[in-house]
């Protein structure tokens, strides 16, 4: 046995070993677990810090809320089911801690605010509470559950406990429940994607292989590149649960991308071996396809790692996360791909067929196939090809700088989806469910009463409410009784015995959670409401909430006595922040992993012009389908942008497999016509091989009903075709036009260098 055979059997046992391993990590790394966008950034993130003092105060808004019909404030089930949630074991862990921080009933609120104590009419108790916690008939209510962390991390567990609960306590049928909120939102989110995972994996593995059997038309070698595509996922899945993290919503792009990878380099190193197979004067097939095809295979997996790893200096967790492990899965992915392909076909190789006759190369160069007549096309039409596809690119840049972004929770699932109609439901009969978060802080240093304090949360209350869209607010001031001013009694006398009342219910302003003192300081809180389905701008909404609250301070005192200070922030706003702020950098990140790869690329060609034409192909995809895109308004997700890297990866493979060849071809001696022709015939059918393996793999997600999935499979689909258009037309147009003659002059200067 050769010490070739002994090093790959090494290898392959070594795997075997690791097997059980690699398939333990990879599985638990595809868990399904709690992934937060705020988790994305840390407490240095503006946004975040102001969110977590918010927290730290008046707790989190990780919460659900609850209605249905014949929610109301005169049902008594209301008061079973509460009490169920408060005390019930399902709700409670092992040291009978509660999984919940609070559980707000408005039937409870009504009754408070309508006792005889608090002095106020009807009509003034339904202007309190309505949009908030009573509809607009009067009668519908809700209850909110807060989360605490613990519970967070049992919500689906506990959501499906509230849900039996509602059904046993409120003889209720599944379709009349109505949940929504954040804590909802993520669980919903997880359901559908592990949903569309257990539905669509195994249909698009099996496309996968067919399409792979019958391009390659070898069972064998289908089967040989198909596996090593799952290997290289396995591994890189199983590197992320051993490092101590999980999959997250943008690291679930990756798994795709070193399938297309692996699939990619495969067929192109299977096509390699099936040309020396069919060569009677090459003894070692198997050798001879390592030998061409190992350079173009480093030289695209370090380009591609390169600019993956690019996106390690951005400041958001899940971008580091996804330029690090991807840029290791493609290392990997190489490691596999020109070790065990090779080892295998020189083990078990491919029977020869019996030798034809002996065609010379020039012959051979001179046959009329399919890419004769392609090269001999964009020879004659090369300038056109080149000039429309330049302006095309051009015109598509344009159209990226009007791309809308979007992640809305209705841009997430389609329309006739449970989630979409209870938040539609809710918004009906209830009020807007975004709360966004007003705190005003008042130390010793103001000097002013409490009754001074409530007033100015009152005149902030009142300013709100005579704003369009932020007309539903809820505070302090929302549990405070009415003070009739006695007709006999001064208005000192009356402001002192008032602020003495207000200090006796300072308990149950604290009990309600829109009062916190500390330190000798006093912090009110004020939530208004804005809709969660409409294509509001909740940070927007955060800065006309600002402006609003320090024009009512300012008109509220001649000059603002120090010691007073506000905070905006809300869970939503937060979200959306940290969402825009990914946006950017994923944006910013590509151009980043692009000006690398064309750095790479202009040393790999030999100069500067010659680098860049070879780029153009690479850039082709994303900018054509992000192009098109912003020119038809379309909104695009994060999942969206992340297909970017994916195209950007399957396009520097071909396009460095195809330039190789040609440089070959070049360095030779031969014409630009004829190295494009041999490149083509070289590298054109594994091109089209890859595409289409990968694409109607992927494609198959389409019929997702979780749209993010769905969006992304079509993403895939045309970048895939776009590269696939790129490499074969635009880069050999390119190659033929005046623009070639830079790769003729770099080899030219190759070929005068003195030899050593």
């Amino acid at each position: 046995m050769s010490i070739h055979r002994r090093r790959f059997w090494l290898l392959v046992s070594y795997l075997l070993l690791l097997l059980p391993l690699i398939g333990y990590g990879a599985s638990q790394a595809m868990q399904t677990k709690v992934n937060s966008p705020i988790d994305w950034v840390t407490a240095a993130f503006p946004a975040r810090n102001d969110y977590d003092q918010f927290c730290q105060v008046f707790g989190n808004s990780d919460t659900v809320i609850i209605s249905w019909p014949g929610c109301t404030i005169d049902n008594p089930d209301l008061d079973r089911f509460v009490k169920v949630l408060r005390t019930a074991d399902e709700f409670q862990d092992a040291q009978q801690q509660w999984y919940f921080e609070r559980v707000i009933s408005g039937r409870e609120l009504y009754r408070s605010l309508n006792a005889p104590q608090m002095g106020l009419t009807t009509e003034e108790v339904h202007s309190r509470l309505r949009g908030t916690f009573i509809g607009a008939n009067g009668k519908t209510t809700c209850i909110i559950v807060s989360f605490t962390p613990e519970g967070l991390q049992k919500r689906k567990a506990l959501v499906a406990s509230i849900r039996d609960a509602l059904q046993q306590h409120c003889q209720l049928d599944t379709d009349q429940i109505h949940l929504a909120g954040p804590i909802i939102d993520g669980l919903e989110i997880d359901l559908a994607s592990k949903d569309s995972l257990d539905r669509f994996v195994l249909p698009s593995t099996l496309i996968v292989l067919f399409i792979c059997w019958i391009c390659l038309r070898s069972f064998r070698a289908a089967l040989l590149v198909f596996g090593l595509s799952l290997l290289a996922q396995g591994i890189t899945l199983a590197l992320i649960h051993y490092s101590g993290e999980s999959i997250t919503a943008l690291l679930i792009v990756m798994p795709p991308l070193i399938q297309v990878l692996a699939v990619a380099g495969g067929i192109h190193l299977v096509n390699y071996y099936f040309d020396a197979v069919k060569d009677p004067s090459i003894e070692q097939p198997a050798a001879y396809a390592f030998q061409i095809g190992w350079l173009p295979c480093l030289l695209s997996a370090g380009t591609t790692a390169i600019g993956l790893a690019s996106l390690l200096v951005s400041g958001l967790t899940p971008i580091r996360l996804f330029g690090g492990y991807a840029a290791c899965g493609v290392l990997i992915t190489t490691g596999l791909l020109l070790t065990l392909i090779p080892g295998m076909f020189s083990v078990w190789p491919l029977k020869r067929k019996p030798p034809k006759a002996t065609e010379s190369e020039s012959s051979q160069s001179a046959r009329h196939d399919v890419w004769f007549y392609l090269t001999a096309a964009l020879n004659k039409q090369h300038l056109p090809i080149a000039c429309v596809s330049l302006a095309a690119m051009a015109a598509a840049g344009f159209g990226i700088s009007r791309i809308n972004t979007s992640v809305r929770i209705e841009t997430l699932f389609p329309e006739q989806s449970t989630i979409l109609n209870d938040y539609h439901w809710l918004e009906d009969h209830v009020g807007s469910l975004v709360p966004i978060e007003v705190v005003l802080t008042c130390t010793p240093e103001a000097q002013l009463s409490f009754r001074e304090q409530l007033l100015m949360v009152w005149n902030i209350e009142r300013e709100l409410k005579k704003t369009e869209n932020l007309n539903r607010t809820i505070s302090t001031m929302t549990f405070a009784p009415r003070f009739p001013r006695p007709a006999n009694l001064s208005r000192e006398l009356f402001q002192y015995r008032a602020n003495e009342a207000l200090l006796g219910m300072k308990s149950q302003f604290i009990d309600s959670g829109y009062l916190k003192e500390r330190e000798g300081q006093r912090q009110f809180r004020i939530t208004t409401y804005v809709s969660s389905l409409n294509n509001a701008d909740y940070n927007a909404y955060l800065d006309l909430i600002g402006d609003k609250v320090d024009t009512t301070i300012q008109s509220s005192f001649e000059t603002v006595p120090p010691g007073i200070s506000t905070q905006r922030t809300g869970i939503m706003p937060l979200v959306h922040e940290i969402q825009r702020q990914l946006m950017v950098d994923l944006f910013k990140s590509f151009l980043f992993a692009f000006v690398i790869i064309a750095v790479v690329m202009t040393i790999v060609q030999g100069g500067i012009i010659a680098g860049l034409v070879s780029m153009v192909s690479n850039v082709f995809p994303p900018l054509m389908i992000f192009g098109l895109l912003g020119w038809l308004s379309v909104s695009v997700d994060i999942g969206s942008v992340m297909t970017a890297s994916v195209a950007l990866g399957i396009a520097v493979d071909d396009t460095l497999h195809y330039l190789t060849f040609f440089r070959r071809r070049l360095d030779a001696g031969y014409s630009a016509i004829d190295s494009v022709l041999y490149a083509y015939r070289h590298c054109g059918k594994a091109m089209i091989q890859t595409s289409l393996i990968c694409g109607l793999g992927l494609l198959v997600f389409a019929f997702s009903n979780f749209v993010p999935t769905s969006r992304f499979a079509w993403m895939m689909f045309g970048l895939l075709f776009m590269a696939l258009l790129g490499d074969l037309i635009v880069l050999p147009a390119l190659l033929l036009s005046p623009l070639g003659r830079f790769f003729t002059l770099a080899s030219e200067r190759d070929a005068a260098e003195p030899s050593a």
